[in-house]
C-alpha cells in the first residue's frame, strides 16, 4: 500500500531541499531521488495527523478549469521538450498549487513509476481529472502525441473556464443586489418599523391599509423570523437534494430551458460545450463512440445527454452524426447543417470547433446584455419597494397633518 514519505535531500551545490512523496516504501522513495541527480539526508513517514481535516478541506478546494489549464499547458511544454514522463510528473508536483490536484499528481507519479499508463492512473481520480482529460491522454499515449494532446487539452480549459466565469460574474452582480435589498428591507421592517409604533397608538387615527400591512409583516417577522429562516432552509436543502436525483435533474433541465431568456442563455452555454467538447475529443484521436459517451457526462443537462445517447446508437448502427442530432430536436439547426458540412468534408472537428466559436461569442454577448440590463432593473425594483415602505410609515403622519390644517380657529 503506498504511503506519504516527507524527504530532505540536497543537490550538487549543497542546497537544501525538501518535499514529500507517495511509494510503496523508503527504498523507492530514495530510488527516485537519486535518480533526479540529488544526495538523500532524510526519509521519514509524512505526519497523518489532520487527514480528516485535509480531506473535508478538499471539499471546499475543487479543480478548476483554469488549475487544470495550467497543468496541461505546463505538463505539454516538458514533454515537448523531451523530459521524461516521470520526471515531469516530479517537477509538476512541486509546481501545483491546488492541493488536491497536488495529491493527485503524486498518485500518478507512483502509479507511473509502478508500470501503470498515465491514463489508467488518472481514472482512480476522477473527481480531479474529468473524462474528456482521461479519455484524450489515453488516445495520446497510443499515437504517441501527449504533448499535442495536452496542449489541446490546455486551450480546451482555457476556454471552458472563461465561458464559466463570464457567466458567473454576470450572476454575482445580482446575487449582491438582491442580498442586500433583502438585508435592507429586513432591518427596516425588524428594527426601524417598530419604533413607530408607539407613535402611532399616540397619535390615535385610523391606520392605512398599507400601514396596518406593514406592521403585520414587521410583527410576523419579528416573532417567527428565526422559524421562517429554518423553514426556508430546510425546503431549500430538500430541493437541492431533489433536484440530484434523475427525475429531480430531468425536471430542472426542462425548467431551466424554458424560463424566458435565461433559458436562451442555458441551451446557448450546452450547445457551446457540446461543441467545444466533442471537437476536442474527435481532434485527440478518440472514437466518436467514445467522444459521445464522454460529452454526455459533461454536457450537464439531461436532456441533451438523451439526445446524444440516441447519437451514440445511431451512429453504431451506421447513420451520420448530423442525422441523428436533427432528429433530436434538441440542437439548433446551425449545428445539425454544421456537423453535415463536417462529415462531407472529413472536418467534423473543425466545424464544431467553429459552432463552439460562435456561441461562446454569442454567450459573451447575451451575458453582456443582461448584465447592462439588470443592474438599473433590481436598482429600481428595490427603490420602489423601500420607497412603497416609506410612504406607508408615513401615511399615518399625512393624516395628522392635513387634519390640524383642517381645523378652523
Amino acid at each position: 500500500m503506498s504511503k506519504t514519505f516527507a524527504y530532505r535531500a540536497k543537490d550538487r551545490t549543497g542546497q537544501l531541499l525538501t518535499g514529500s512523496l507517495i511509494a510503496e516504501n523508503e527504498a523507492a522513495v530514495a530510488a527516485y531521488i537519486r535518480n533526479q541527480g540529488y544526495f538523500v539526508t532524510q526519509i521519514r513517514p509524512a505526519a497523518e495527523n489532520g487527514s480528516a481535516l485535509r480531506g473535508l478541506a478538499d471539499i471546499f478546494n475543487p479543480v478548476s478549469s483554469k488549475d487544470l489549464a495550467i497543468f496541461c499547458r505546463q505538463f505539454a511544454t516538458m514533454i515537448d521538450a523531451g523530459l521524461s514522463l516521470t520526471v515531469s510528473l516530479g517537477v509538476m508536483v512541486d509546481q501545483t498549487a491546488n492541493r488536491r490536484l497536488k495529491a493527485a499528481v503524486k498518485d500518478l507519479l507512483v502509479k507511473v513509476q509502478e508500470g501503470e499508463t498515465l491514463s489508467r492512473a488518472m481514472q482512480n481520480h476522477p473527481g480531479v481529472f474529468p473524462d474528456i482529460m482521461v479519455s484524450m491522454v489515453e488516445a495520446g499515449e497510443v499515437g504517441g502525441v501527449l504533448d499535442v494532446v495536452l496542449e489541446r487539452l490546455a486551450v480546451h480549459f482555457e476556454k471552458e473556464n472563461k465561458l464559466t466565469a463570464n457567466v458567473k460574474s454576470a450572476l454575482t452582480y445580482p446575487a449582491v443586489v438582491v442580498t442586500f435589498a433583502a438585508a435592507a428591507i429586513t432591518f427596516i421592517l425588524t428594527y426601524v418599523l417598530p419604533k413607530f409604533v408607539s407613535l402611532f397608538e399616540s397619535l390615535r387615527v385610523a391606520l392605512p391599509a398599507p400601514t396596518r400591512a406593514l406592521l403585520a409583516a414587521s410583527a410576523f417577522l419579528r416573532e417567527y423570523g428565526i422559524v421562517l429562516a429554518a423553514v426556508l432552509a430546510v425546503a431549500a436543502f430538500a430541493l437541492r437534494l431533489y433536484f440530484r436525483q434523475p427525475q429531480g435533474q430531468q425536471l430542472f433541465d426542462h425548467f431551466m430551458l424554458q424560463v424566458p431568456i435565461m433559458g436562451g442563455l442555458w441551451r446557448k452555454i450546452a450547445v457551446a460545450r457540446f461543441s467545444r467538447t466533442l471537437s476536442t475529443l474527435l481532434r485527440g484521436g478518440v472514437p466518436i463512440i467514445t467522444a459521445l459517451e464522454v460529452v454526455k457526462k459533461t454536457i450537464g443537462n439531461r436532456r441533451m445527454a438523451r439526445a446524444l445517447t440516441a447519437a451514440q446508437e445511431g451512429v453504431s448502427e451506421g447513420l451520420g452524426l448530423a442525422a441523428t442530432l436533427g432528429t433530436s430536436g434538441v440542437f439548433p439547426p446551425m449545428v445539425v447543417q454544421m456537423a453535415a458540412v463536417g462529415e462531407e468534408t472529413g472536418e467534423v472537428d473543425k466545424m464544431l470547433e467553429k459552432v463552439a466559436d460562435f456561441y461562446e461569442s454569442d454567450v459573451d454577448d447575451t451575458v453582456g446584455r443582461l448584465s447592462t440590463l439588470l443592474g438599473p432593473i433590481l436598482i429600481g425594483t428595490l427603490g420602489v419597494v423601500i420607497g412603497a415602505i416609506i410612504i406607508a410609515i408615513l401615511l399615518p403622519l399625512f393624516d395628522v397633518i392635513s387634519g390640524i390644517g383642517n381645523v378652523k380657529i
